[in-house]
């Protein structure tokens, strides 16, 4: 910008030499004029200088015709093709100069226009031209020092070889081989061009038949440097038509639709390969920029400007070989893949890869996405390994650029959470994406299954015809897919209960969330292996999921108060509160034994909360518990531990606690407290028989020890195993629980924590389906409890009785009382069954087939009124009990050969059941 004073100079130099200037020209001037008249009309409609409007149409056309063709401008515009006007002049001036212009001259007139010489000029360079010839003798002969004879001599030799032909050096268009690789670069482009054509229907470049010939190629040498760039030219095509055709997919109206009626289309709807086909798109264009640069330098070359060039059809052939052509390959053997895994169609023609948005496919888009970026994967890495450094390096820019919208929905889920959904939300509530690789279940927040079953990873899809199965999750997402799942969800469920998400920082300073690209480009050492790159993703999201995941952690153990409410559990369903739990039992048991509704809903439930209001501790709300009963009430509570089943514990357990104590894991606690109930029960029966004073009788005391030695069997068993439950399962487990839960970092590493505890605890107490005849024969024995209880209540009459009393003997005295209880005591007799105590059926004689079911036992519950000897059934009892105890023994020796915690837990009470026999 000039100053002020620079302006001030230039107006005082210009005002001092005006005097010296010409007046300048008006309208006023103009006007005043002669029509036609002065300066500014020279030229104009064709006056030649000088003169005036008057007489032009009769002036002599020698001198100063205006038919001259350079009048006419138009002719500059013409199409490339056609002859300029001025080598062809009109007819007119043609008869009236009496001579015809050398149409092979193209040197102007010396009167033409300085323009009108560099067109052409430009034109003698068009080689492309019909009547252009190359400015060399293409009829010399053979010279082995000069390349440019061998051309045109192979063509003479040929033509002499073969039927007379007009085939003949003479004939044959020669081109420069600098405008040849001009044309080849241009066909490269894509662009019209002069030595190879594409076909209309394949898409397919072929050298063309009627291209220029080089001086210094033979036919065939020429055709076969020219098919190589026919090949690269054809896979360019492909691949620009591919990325066209998605792009003007993308922009139509279709998109518009709502997801159900894209879905009943089977067609191919993804923003992953929109933006592989963007990336392909970006190779294409770098290949078009790189040969637009190449026909540049030639240029600036062929006018002195820049650096001289050397160029050549073979140099350019191994600089595109070098540089692009293994990517193009490689992209178009990956969609041609990709299509053979997707397509249902088995018509070549419908294989095209621009009809890819068309193609019909069953596929969710999720899969489809997985497998074109495992697909580019494996090429990056197939092309490292060969060492093609150029390739692999452009085929992992296209694989950042592909994952762009995947790696978009991972960090929407990680910094937004998952999408919850309440009862009130309508039915068209936003989803997850569906090419997004977590799925959306639509449950509802409250759904005890919704941590679990809310947002799951997609299933794999196997591919028709090929067999493969293909995850939704891309192979280098796949070993952080856990934690990406746990984060978003952790976050999502802390928005809702409305606890701070971060303390000490916000989510963006731990997770600066970039480009895929970025991140690629960052780490591109690394990048190129599958491995490296799942490391590189991992350690990229693990501070900020780690963080998230321990926050929620923390609040549920704060906030939730999930530590009193395991304890309180664990002391309800473990029974690990002794003094309350066992008062209530105590008070359950009278009842059983009083013949009272035990079984009442109210009475059970007041019983309970009465117990624990009494107790100081504290250590569980009555209000969250509730009892009832579901099963058979006509059973009698006498007669078999198996109407306890029947026995149903609920706990209410607070939200979002919910997701951790689930109805499933309710009922599994529910058995475990059946289970330890019905053992209370067995041995509660059996601390009732007392047998009190001293036996004056001898015979009497001889047939009482065999009631005093059968009990003292049953409850030597029932005390093993509920010390061993105890002591050996919930105790020990219990220990090895919290220890773990304390360690534990994020709320699926709790519910995994503590399902496993749930399901060893069900192992060790063999409630699992996998040891469901060790519980059979132990229920048996419990079972065995009831009956002794029974028996000797229909001898003594009572269960605590004073033996003193009794004179009259037990097979031959009976009271009308103690006839009137026998004939309603159950028969616990059947015929032929019988088990074998001898020392033969040891654990050495039982093969494993025998493990597999429980021993039957003689009694049933079906009454009995006959008379039977009760020597004989307590003798019968002592027999089955002994088998039921061996087999037992043997199941557990059987299980404790494993290593795991439940192995060696069996392996302590096969231990202590060797003290059976001995």
């Amino acid at each position: 910008m000039p100053s002020r004073s620079t302006l001030a100079f230039a107006d005082t130099y210009d005002d001092r030499d005006s005097s010296k200037k010409q007046p300048p020209l008006t309208w006023k001037d103009i006007l005043a004029e002669e029509p036609f008249e002065g300066q500014h009309w020279e030229g104009v409609y064709g006056l030649p200088a000088g003169s005036t409007v008057e007489g032009w149409e009769n002036r002599n056309s020698d001198s100063d015709s205006v038919l001259s063709p350079w009048d006419d401008l138009d002719s500059l515009g013409s199409d490339d093709g056609d002859k300029d006007e001025w080598n062809q002049p009109s007819e007119d001036l043609s008869s009236q100069s009496g001579h015809t212009l050398d149409t092979s001259q193209r040197t102007p007139p010396d009167h033409a226009p300085k323009h009108l010489t560099v067109v052409e000029e430009l034109k003698a360079q068009q080689y492309w031209r019909d009547e252009w010839h190359i400015g060399i003798d293409v009829n010399r002969p053979f010279d082995l020092g000069d390349p440019s004879t061998l051309g045109p001599t192979m063509v003479r030799v040929l033509g002499e070889e073969e039927t007379p032909s007009p085939v003949g050096p003479e004939r044959e268009k020669y081109i420069l081989e600098r405008d040849a690789v001009r044309e080849v670069l241009m066909c490269l482009q894509g662009r019209k061009n002069i030595l190879i054509y594409t076909t209309a229907d394949t898409f397919r470049s072929v050298p063309s038949p009627t291209a220029p010939r080089l001086l210094h190629f033979t036919l065939t040498a020429q055709s076969s440097i020219l098919s190589a760039f026919a090949e690269v030219t054809t896979t360019v095509c492909h691949l620009r038509k591919f990325a066209a055709a998605i792009v003007e997919n993308a922009s139509s109206a279709y998109n518009l639709l709502p997801s159900p009626a894209r879905l009943l289309s089977h067609s191919i709807r993804s923003r992953t390969i929109e933006a592989f086909a963007d990336a392909v798109n970006t190779q294409t264009q770098c290949f078009d920029n790189w040969c637009a640069a190449k026909e540049e330098a030639i240029c600036r070359a062929s006018v002195g400007v820049g650096d001289p060039l050397i160029v050549s059809l073979l140099s350019l052939s191994k600089d595109v070989r070098d540089t692009f052509a293994g990517t193009f390959d490689a992209l178009l053997n990956l969609l041609h893949r990709f299509i053979a895994y997707i397509s249902q169609s088995h018509d070549r023609r419908d294989l095209a890869v621009w009809k890819i948005p068309n193609m019909p496919t069953r596929i969710p888009p999720s899969t489809v996405s997985a497998l074109l970026l495992d697909l580019l994967l494996e090429a990056v890495e197939e092309q490292a390994a060969l060492g093609n450094t150029k390739t692999s390096d452009a085929l992992i820019s296209v694989l950042a650029r592909t994952a762009e919208p995947t790696w978009k929905m991972v960090g929407k889920w990680l910094l937004d959470g998952m999408p919850v959904r309440m009862h009130w939300d309508s039915a068209d509530a936003p989803n997850l994406d569906e090419e997004f690789f977590i799925e959306d279940n639509e449950l509802q927040i409250m759904d005890p299954d919704f941590w679990l079953c809310g947002h799951v990873l997609r299933g794999p899809i196997t591919l028709e015809e090929n067999q493969k199965t293909q995850p939704a999750v891309p192979a280098f997402l796949e070993p952080a897919v856990i934690q990406i799942l746990g984060a978003g969800k952790a976050v999502g469920l802390l928005r809702e209960m409305g606890a701070r998400i971060f303390i000490e920082c916000s989510g963006e300073e731990l997770l600066n969330w970039g480009t895929f690209t970025a991140l690629i480009e960052a780490n591109s050492a690394v990048s190129k292996d599958s491995e490296a790159l799942s490391r590189l993703i991992s350690e990229e999201i693990s501070t900020y999921c780690l963080t998230v995941a321990m926050r929620l952690s923390r609040v549920m153990m704060e906030e939730c108060d999930l530590q009193r409410h395991l304890s309180a559990i664990h002391g309800l369903f473990l029974m690990t509160r002794g003094d309350d739990i066992s008062n209530f039992t105590d008070i359950l048991f009278a009842k059983m034994d009083a013949q009272q509704h035990w079984t009442d809903f109210h009475s059970l439930n007041s019983t309970f909360s009465d117990i624990m209001e009494l107790s100081e501790s504290n250590w569980i709300d009555p209000s969250l518990v509730r009892l009832s009963y579901r099963g058979n009430k006509a059973a009698s509570a006498s007669q078999t531990v198996n109407v306890i089943d029947g026995l149903l514990v609920e706990y209410a357990v607070p939200f979002p606690l919910t997701y951790i104590f689930t109805p499933s894991v309710l009922q599994s606690y529910c058995s475990i407290f059946v289970f330890l109930l019905q053992i209370r029960r067995a041995k509660s029966v059996l601390e009732q028989i007392l047998l009190r004073s001293a036996v004056v009788n001898a015979a009497l005391r001889s047939e009482l020890k065999v009631f005093y030695a059968m009990r003292g069997k049953l409850s030597w068993f029932i005390n093993t195993l509920f010390n061993f439950v105890t002591t050996f399962v919930i105790h020990s487990q219990s220990i090895k629980f919290w220890e773990a839960v304390n360690r534990a970092q994020s709320l699926d590493e709790l519910i995994t924590i503590h399902n496993e505890h749930l399901d060893m605890l069900l192992r060790k107490c063999f409630l699992h389906p996998s040891t469901s005849e060790i519980s059979k024969a132990i229920v048996t024995i419990l079972d065995m409890c009831l009956h002794f209880r029974n028996m000797f209540t229909a001898y003594a009459g009572d269960t605590a009785h004073d033996i003193l009393r009794l004179s009259v003997s037990l097979r031959r005295h009976r009271s009308r009382r103690q006839r009137h209880i026998r004939k309603d005591v159950i028969g616990f007799s059947q015929p032929g069954a019988r088990f074998d105590t001898d020392d033969s059926s040891s654990d050495a004689d039982v093969d494993e087939e025998g493990l597999k079911e429980a021993p039957e036992t003689s009694f049933s519950i079906a009454p009995s009124f006959a008379e039977e000897d009760l020597s004989e059934q307590l003798e019968k009892l002592s027999s089955e009990l002994d088998s039921l105890v061996r087999y037992i023994r043997r199941c557990t020796e059987n299980l404790s050969s494993g290593t795991s915690d439940a192995a060696q837990a069996s392996g302590i009470l096969a231990f202590t059941l060797d003290d059976w026999d001995s």
